[in-house]
């Protein structure tokens, strides 16, 4: 026999209950955040850049490693830029160092969280060099779309 009276009721609040937890959990899946990896390409044949990213609707966050092939009178180095609309967040140029200054030499290391933004539309990177020197000048590449 069917429940009736306040059990009947207890019933569909349980099954009620569940259904709505059902349809919270799919909505905060909705929200989680996007993980991917990311590569540059193209712009300077000594300098390799790499890792992943992980993108929500509030931030983007962008983690990674840098390899110079060679010794060439500049230091491998990376940029980013996140937009969002007609708005942009470029990043420093991020390269490592020797002693005071940046890095020519053959290496590859992990680098570690790169940039992050508030931007998340689109995420672009660009190959750069930098002189060995305290004066860092960089001359970077083209930008590369990520997402």
């Amino acid at each position: 026999m069917p429940p009736s009276g306040p059990r009947r009721a207890a019933t569909i609040t349980v099954c009620t209950g569940l259904l709505l937890g059902g349809l919270g959990s799919a909505a905060a899946g909705a929200q989680a955040a996007a993980t991917g990896s990311w590569t540059t390409r193209g712009g300077y044949a000594a300098v390799d850049a790499g890792g992943t990213y992980t993108r929500n609707a509030g931030r983007v966050t962008v983690n990674g490693w840098l390899r110079d092939r060679k010794t060439n009178g500049r230091a491998a180095a990376v940029q980013f830029r996140a937009t969002e609309g007609d708005w942009r967040h470029t990043s420093a140029v991020y390269f490592f160092l020797t002693g005071d200054n940046p890095a020519d030499l053959p290496y590859r290391q992990r680098y570690g969280r790169f940039f992050s933004s508030d931007f998340t539309d689109h995420l672009y990177a660009r190959e750069c060099g930098v002189t060995p020197d305290r004066k860092r000048a960089a001359k970077c590449g083209n930008w590369q779309k990520i997402f």
